[in-house]
């Protein structure tokens, strides 16, 4: 019998990367979602009642103002809880936290309590919750000034736009690819998770890479140069490397 997997956000940057690998798996059946089933309560509930397993992903990461990015990610969660219940169903609900729980911005603060939503469904319901916090991702076909730093820096190289690095400091990367394997385990049950309350566990994924700001950015000119300006292949023999160019490409 096929696992029965629904991914909130699947139209989003980790979201799009997670859907399509799932979909290369043979004992696993996708449940399509669309975002317009959170503005709907007969799609959610129609939604929640296929799925074996939610991956939760659907989430504000950037606004003008945070209070609207804090609302709308609680407001999310709440109602997928909500529909969850009323089915009177218990999905192994993974949810896409963030490092920045520990901080004080609102951002985080929506993490923080929307995971403690759904902790206290699990504890509720017996339905089974993980968090996967997870630190800064890169890849293809994520969307400058929005996901990272790195989908900002690929675009403005590519079509020579001035880049500006307000802080050279270092920072801690995975490959999306990397990211969406880690997911699968989650979701195959095939790696260790760490329990954190009653049918709730944690898992958190940490960075693959670590590097300063700058160095991004001279290695994407050093790649338009060599490779769009002269048509010549980079040495891509580090994984971070390759990782780095194929993301450049797409742009």
């Amino acid at each position: 019998m096929k696992l029965r997997v629904g991914v909130t956000g699947q139209a989003g940057f980790v979201g799009y990367h997670l859907y399509r690998t799932l979909a290369l798996k043979e004992h696993i059946e996708l449940i399509s979602f669309d975002r317009s089933f959170f503005d709907n309560v007969s799609l959610l509930a129609a939604f929640v009642k296929q799925c074996d397993v939610i991956v939760h992903l659907a989430a504000m990461n950037r606004h003008d103002d945070q209070q609207v990015i804090y609302d709308t990610n609680v407001t999310l969660v709440s109602q997928l809880v909500t529909a969850c219940e009323k089915e009177n169903v218990s999905p192994h609900i993974l949810f896409s936290s963030s490092s920045q729980e520990a901080k004080d911005n609102l951002y985080g603060k929506s993490k923080k309590e929307g995971k403690k939503l759904f902790m206290n469904w699990a504890k509720r319901t017996e339905g089974t919750f993980t968090s996967l916090t997870i630190p800064n991702v890169f890849g293809p076909f994520g969307k400058p000034n929005y996901n990272s730093v790195v989908a900002t820096f690929c675009h403005k190289v590519a079509h020579n736009e001035k880049t500006t690095i307000l802080n050279d400091g270092e920072v801690g990367l995975i490959y999306v690819n990397d990211l969406v394997e880690r997911f699968i385990k989650v979701i195959e049950k095939k790696i260790e998770t760490k329990e954190i309350g009653h049918h709730s566990f944690e898992l958190i994924i940490a960075p693959v890479t670590h590097i300063k700001v700058s160095k991004i950015l001279s290695m994407l000119h050093r790649y338009k140069s060599d490779y769009m300006g002269n048509g010549i292949f980079p040495s891509l023999e580090k994984p971070f490397d390759k990782a780095l160019f194929n993301t450049f490409r797409c742009y």
